[in-house]
């Protein structure tokens, strides 16, 4: 999608849809400067309570005697208590109305304050590319019929508010399509993204964005003892690879590494899944939004040095298959025991955990939809975050916060340890029954890596997908991970 700033009155601009934002208690400069160029119309509106200004509310005029053929107000809600968030899902609900009327939207922000004008102008950049995703890969009807926005121009007041307002703008495109990147991955079917084909997309991100690439094979793995990945893929004709992309800057101050689960499909193994097996292709969401992480970055040139691991295989049945009972050993020399084969991520993140603490680092992060007890706890609005730090977490609770991609902390604490203890192994991968599954899982993790302190673990078990419509998000992926660890890695 293409995106345009620029200068000038906003009733002087020739567009055939105007966006209006104004809170529900004090109207915007904005939204003034139209009352005063529609009069009656515009007040019938307000005084019939078709828009009073309510959070997201929509309510469109057709206005055939203005610059703009149509007008399209969207609520902010209270003054006080509009965010980024606010403007990023304003920005997403008029793209939701607009784009049934025209290809091409125009949004006046006139501001007179220079500070966060940039973020500003972000966040509704943002929500106007995350509202107008759809998948259309596998298409072939009906697609004359389908709506979506081509453009859009952001129209600042003054020439000296430009350069900010690009800013934003370019930094909400790239962070925007990166996301839309991630959720292209997870929507893709199983059947046309399995480790194979997850080694060919990172050996063309390499390409395209100058990154440096490792790929460990099945023989590769097995050299340096990776036992676990290799039991988790033993059911699949397709067998599992480690993917280590590497972006680096001279500039840079330390090296984070992000661990990401990459299990393209999840059937669950011999404990096989009883519902929802048609969406277990989004169980690499953790790999993906890694990917679009460092799409982001490479786009946005951040003076960063960061390692991207992914673990990479699908948990299939076969007479091969690993089976619950089974003892297998990571990396690192301890030993799992396989106490359910369908909690198979924290068996591979086990491996590429071990891996990353060979590599000399500043912080280790990983991200994997692990657990059903994060769609229990937080639901698709948010992911969990686990690190026996302070400072990481909050670090990344804060990075959500302004993204939009919200984290909320959940507690390690010592007593869960007991309860992955195994009678015959070091650990296994199940913690007490169904009890703080999100904590067991970190607490599994965490034996796996070389100096935990330094060390977080993002839980994103229902943030990957969407069954209900939001105002940025279709159904379908989500493309959470992307703008958070983005956001982290540049202000740590």
């Amino acid at each position: 999608m293409k995106g345009t700033v620029i200068h000038g009155a906003l009733g002087s601009h020739n567009t055939d849809m105007l966006i209006i934002f104004t809170a529900e208690d004090e109207d915007s400069a904005e939204y003034k400067t139209v009352e005063k160029l529609l009069g009656d119309d515009i007040k019938a509106l307000r005084e019939s309570k078709e828009f009073t200004g309510k959070k997201l509310q929509a309510a469109m005029l057709r206005t055939p005697k203005q610059a703009f053929k149509k007008l399209l107000l969207v609520g902010l809600g209270k003054k006080q208590e509009v965010n980024l968030e606010t403007l990023r899902r304003a920005a997403g609900t008029a793209v939701k109305v607009a784009r049934e009327f025209s290809d091409h939207l125009t949004v006046p922000f006139h501001d007179d304050k220079a500070e966060g004008l940039d973020q500003a102008i972000q966040a509704i950049t943002e929500g106007i590319v995350l509202s107008n995703y759809k998948f259309l890969k596998y298409k072939t009807q009906g697609l004359d019929e389908i709506k979506q926005l081509k453009r859009f121009t952001i129209i600042v007041e003054k020439t000296e508010q430009q350069e900010k307002a690009k800013q934003g703008l370019h930094r909400g495109l790239i962070l925007g399509e990166a996301a839309n990147y991630a959720r292209d991955l997870v929507n893709t079917p199983a059947s046309d993204l399995n480790p194979a084909t997850m080694e060919k997309e990172a050996k063309r991100l390499a390409r395209e964005h100058d990154l440096d690439l490792t790929i460990l094979n099945e023989g590769k793995l097995r050299s340096r003892k990776m036992e676990a990945m290799l039991a988790v893929g033993r059911g699949s004709p397709v067998k599992p690879r480690l993917l280590v992309l590497e972006y680096k800057k001279r500039k840079a101050k330390e090296h984070l590494i992000f661990c990401g689960k990459g299990v393209t499909y999840d059937s669950g193994g011999y404990n096989l899944k009883t519902k929802m097996l048609e969406a277990m292709k989004d169980d690499m969401g953790g790999a993906a939004a890694l990917m679009g992480m460092l799409v982001a970055i490479a786009k946005l040139k951040l003076p960063v040095h960061v390692t991207v691991i992914i673990g990479a295989v699908e948990n299939m049945i076969s007479g091969n298959a690993y089976k619950p009972g089974d003892v297998v050993k990571a990396m690192n020399g301890k030993t799992i025991e396989v106490a359910n084969t369908d909690a198979e991520g924290r068996i591979v993140l086990a491996d590429c955990l071990s891996y990353a603490s060979t590599l000399k680092n500043d912080g280790i992060i990983d991200i994997a939809t692990l657990t059903g007890a994060a769609m229990v706890a937080l639901g698709a609005n948010a992911a969990a975050v686990c690190s026996p730090t302070d400072g990481i977490a909050e670090g990344l609770v804060a990075a959500g916060d302004v993204s939009g991609d919200r984290a909320w902390r959940i507690p390690m604490w010592d007593d869960y340890k007991e309860d992955i203890k195994s009678e015959i192994a070091d650990v296994k991968n199940l913690g007490f029954q169904f009890y703080a599954g999100i904590a067991a899982g970190a607490i599994f993790l965490q034996e796996f890596v070389k100096e935990p302190k330094k060390w977080a673990h993002i839980d994103m078990g229902a943030a990957v997908n969407e069954e209900r419509e939001r105002p940025c998000i279709p159904k379908g992926a989500t493309g959470w991970g992307v703008r958070i660890l983005t956001n982290y890695v540049e202000n740590r």
